[in-house]
C-alpha cells in the first residue's frame, strides 16, 4: 500500500512538473553579452523566450528567425553590423529578420550600419517595435516585406543612401507566398527627424498588394490619400508623406482612407465647388486654373487669395485638421484697364503726300494762268 502511494505521488509529481514546465515555458529568459550568446539563445529559444542584452552586440552575418516567438529587450544597448567582417549571408543584408512563422518583439533597443535593412519582417513574420531606434542603415530602417510591422514606438533617423531616405519600406520579394501580404499596423507613436519617405511604397506590377492597419488609440495614424500614404498626429495634421505610387487602391487593403474634400468656393454671391486632396497647399493660381471666372461674370477680375475663418492667406493648407467638408472665400481683383494703343507705325516722317499733290496741283493752274495774259 505504501508503495503504491509512492509510485502515485511520483507520478503525479512528474505529470504536474511536464504541465508547469510546457505552461510557463514562455518565462523562459537568456541574458546575452556578444554575437556568440545571441545566436545560441536564438538557436535554443523555446516558444517565447525573453533575452536580455547586456552589452552592445555587433554582428558578423543577418540573424533570421521562423516558427518561434521571441521578445529582445536591448535595455538601451545597439545592435550593429561588424564593418570588417560583415557577411551578408546571400541576399538578406538586415540585422534582424523575422520570418515565417516567427514573431520578433523589439524594445528599448537600437538598430544601425545594416547593409541594408536594420530590421524586416518576410513572408509572414511580424515584428513589433517598441522604443526601438533605427538609424544609418544602407538601403533602409525597416522593411515589411510579406509580413508585419507593428509600430508601437519607433524613432527613425536618415537610412537610404547618403542624398536620399527610406523609413519603413512597403515591398515584396519574389519568394513571398500569395497570401502574405506587406502591413504596416501603427498602434502608437512614429517620429523621425526626416521628412522624405518616412513611409516608402515600391510593391512590384505583380504584387499580392498590402495592408494598412491603425488601432483606435494610436497617435499616429497612416492613411490613404489619393495615390500617397500620409501619417497624421491625434489633431489629423499630416507629419509624413510617402512617395507616390500609380493605382494605389489597385494594391492596398487598408481600413482608412482620407477622401479628397469637396470644397466650396465661395466667388463674391457665387459658390463654385472644387475638390481637394487632404493634406495639399492650393495657391491662387490653382484654383484660378480649375474656376472659370469669366463664366461667373467676374471676365475682368483675377483671384488675388483667401479668406477663411477671417484671416487672410495667399495659399490654403488642408492638411491642418481639416477632415470634413469646408467652405473658403476668394479675394477678387479688379484687372487693370489695358489703354489703347496707336499702331501707327512712328517713323518720325510727315507723309508730304497730299501737300506735294496740292503744291503741283497750283503750280499748273499758275502757269496756265500766265500763258493766257502772254497770249
Amino acid at each position: 500500500m505504501k508503495l503504491l502511494k509512492k509510485i502515485t505521488l511520483l507520478f503525479f509529481t512528474a505529470f504536474l512538473g511536464i504541465i508547469l514546465s510546457s505552461h510557463f515555458s514562455y518565462a523562459a529568459t537568456a541574458s546575452v553579452y556578444d554575437e556568440t550568446t545571441l545566436t545560441e539563445a536564438i538557436n535554443n529559444a523555446t516558444e517565447a523566450t525573453v533575452i536580455e542584452l547586456q552589452n552592445d552586440i555587433s554582428l558578423t552575418k543577418p540573424i533570421e528567425i521562423t516558427d518561434k516567438t521571441i521578445t529582445i529587450n536591448g535595455n538601451g544597448h545597439t545592435i550593429t553590423k561588424n564593418a570588417t567582417t560583415w557577411n551578408d549571408n546571400g541576399p538578406n543584408g538586415s540585422l534582424l529578420t523575422a520570418g515565417a512563422g516567427a514573431k520578433l518583439i523589439l524594445n528599448n533597443l537600437s538598430l544601425t550600419n545594416s547593409h541594408k535593412y536594420g530590421v524586416q519582417s518576410y513572408n509572414g513574420g511580424y515584428v513589433t517595435l517598441n522604443q526601438v531606434k533605427i538609424m544609418n542603415n544602407g538601403f533602409g530602417g525597416v522593411l515589411a516585406n510579406g509580413g508585419t510591422v507593428e509600430v508601437i514606438d519607433l524613432y527613425l533617423g536618415h537610412n537610404g543612401t547618403e542624398d536620399s531616405n527610406n523609413g519603413i519600406e512597403i515591398s515584396q520579394g519574389q519568394a513571398v507566398a500569395e497570401e502574405n501580404k506587406s502591413t504596416v499596423k501603427m498602434n502608437g507613436k512614429l517620429s523621425s527627424n526626416q521628412e522624405t519617405n518616412v513611409i516608402y511604397i515600391d510593391m512590384p506590377e505583380d504584387s499580392h498588394g498590402f495592408h494598412i492597419v491603425n488601432e483606435e488609440n494610436s497617435e499616429n495614424k497612416i492613411f490613404v490619400s489619393g495615390n500617397k500614404l500620409v501619417v497624421t498626429d491625434q489633431e489629423n495634421n499630416i507629419l509624413y508623406v510617402s512617395n507616390e505610387t500609380e493605382d494605389i487602391d489597385k494594391n492596398i487593403e487598408a481600413e482608412s482612407y482620407i477622401e479628397n474634400l469637396t470644397v466650396t468656393i465661395q466667388v463674391k454671391e457665387k459658390p463654385v465647388t472644387m475638390s481637394v486632396m487632404y493634406g495639399r497647399v492650393i495657391t491662387k493660381e490653382q484654383v484660378e486654373s480649375k474656376i472659370d471666372l469669366a463664366s461667373l461674370g467676374f471676365e475682368n477680375y483675377t483671384i488675388d487669395g483667401f479668406y477663411s475663418d477671417e484671416q487672410y492667406t495667399e495659399e490654403f493648407n488642408f492638411g491642418k485638421g481639416i477632415i470634413t467638408d469646408t467652405t473658403i472665400y476668394v479675394k477678387l481683383t479688379e484687372k487693370p484697364t489695358t489703354p489703347s494703343i496707336d499702331t501707327t507705325p512712328k517713323t518720325g516722317i510727315v507723309d508730304a503726300t497730299p501737300i506735294a499733290m496740292f503744291i503741283f496741283a497750283i503750280s499748273v493752274i499758275t502757269l496756265i494762268t500766265l500763258k493766257r495774259k502772254v497770249k
